[in-house]
């Protein structure tokens, strides 16, 4: 996958007119577009959006990079591509909008619907409508789905316990508890997040590029000092999974209740933490406790829509919120069998003051044929 860069800012330096062979010399093809579930948006580090991947193909097809400009509106995008800020609108733009008459008209979604360079660049024009096939849209969304899917992660399925009669769950169980100090969590709940990512598989890859127990992506690894040749090695990967979490805590410290804290944590692990912050200012926005997990999961689910990614209080736009919704219940709910603990139970084995304790802050545990006995 070529790399790319993302920038937001509305302070950027003017770029000049590049002609189609000034791009390619450049190396870097400037999209301009806006946030959306079929233009572009942004997945646990992955760039999605069906006009994205399609760009990102065009890109590949002249041998450049994309940097995606993403703009508030089809008024600031007709403006940046005038100025010169973009190379072209990579989206399906109508010919009614005003200052569109001008603009030469190309590639995907043909009709009245397209996307639009300026007029001096008709080569770039010409150049996409040759590239584009209409297969390319039924092509580009299989990709999507099966990269937001369980089936995009190559990995052996191991049993969510290796041996219950020993209290084993899984032969890294060492390095869980290891690092559960580190990361500031009973040592199951570190399980219970490597089992949802990978099923305990060291070698597990994902088509999106994250990798090993705990399913790093390479920059976040990168982040944390560790290499690209080591990120399948379990106790390096275990580590720096604590030390994002252990980051992700501190992110959050604002959220009073520890357990309540931790949702947000294994959401953000997920999604991220700029778009669980962007559901916390909505669950507040609609009156809402945005400290209450239960609560602010219904607007990460509600980012998914219009009327809410495109609020100006929403920084990081449209998300498809239903992957970490339930990455929050899974990872939530196999803690409490691995614990013993009983649903409706509230721990995560964090003490008072946030900090790690190294047992369960349940007073017992539960047992029985449908709960492990750990």
């Amino acid at each position: 996958m070529l790399p790319w860069t993302v920038t937001t800012s509305e302070d950027q330096d003017t770029t000049a007119h590049y002609s189609l062979d000034e791009i390619v010399e450049s190396g870097e093809l400037i999209a301009l577009t806006i946030d959306g579930p079929s233009t572009y948006y942004m997945q646990r580090d992955l760039r999605l959006g069906k006009h994205y991947l399609l760009c990102e193909r065009f890109a590949k097809e002249l041998g450049v990079s994309v940097r995606v400009e993403v703009c508030k509106d089809t008024t600031e995008m007709v403006r940046k591509l005038k100025n010169g800020d973009g190379d072209l609108i990579a989206m399906p733009l109508s010919r009614n909008i005003a200052g569109t008459d001008s603009l030469l008209f190309c590639g995907p979604d043909g009709g009245h619907a397209q996307w639009s360079v300026m007029p001096y660049n008709k080569a770039l024009a010409e150049a996409i409508d040759q590239w584009y096939q209409p297969a390319f849209i039924a092509e580009v969304e299989k990709q999507e789905r099966f990269a937001l899917s369980s089936e995009s992660v190559e990995r052996h399925v191991y049993a969510p316990v290796l041996n219950q009669a020993k209290g084993e769950l899984s032969t890294y169980d060492h390095l869980f508890v290891k690092y559960a100090s580190v990361a500031n969590v009973d040592w199951r709940l570190l399980a219970a997040i490597a089992y949802q990512e990978s099923c305990f598989d060291p070698q597990a890859r994902s088509w999106a590029g994250a990798c090993g127990l705990m399913q790093l992506m390479p920059a976040t690894a990168a982040a944390y000092g560790l290499e690209m040749s080591k990120i399948f090695e379990p106790e390096l990967n275990v580590e720096t999974a604590a030390k994002l979490i252990n980051q992700l805590t501190m992110l959050f410290r604002d959220v009073p209740d520890t357990y309540e804290r931790m949702n947000f944590v294994l959401a953000s692990y997920n999604g991220g933490h700029l778009h669980v912050r962007d559901a916390m200012a909505l669950t507040d926005k609609y009156g809402g406790d945005k400290y209450h997990w239960e609560e602010v999961s219904e607007y990460i689910l509600h980012l998914s829509e219009p009327k809410y990614y495109r609020d100006p209080i929403v920084k990081s736009g449209y998300m498809r919120g239903t992957e970490t919704h339930d990455y929050v219940s899974s990872v939530r709910a196999r803690y409490e069998q691995y614990a013993g603990i009983a649903p409706g139970q509230r721990a995560y084995g964090v003490n008072e003051r946030g900090n790690y304790s190294g047992v369960s802050t349940q007073p017992k545990r539960k047992t029985g044929k449908n709960k492990y006995q750990i």
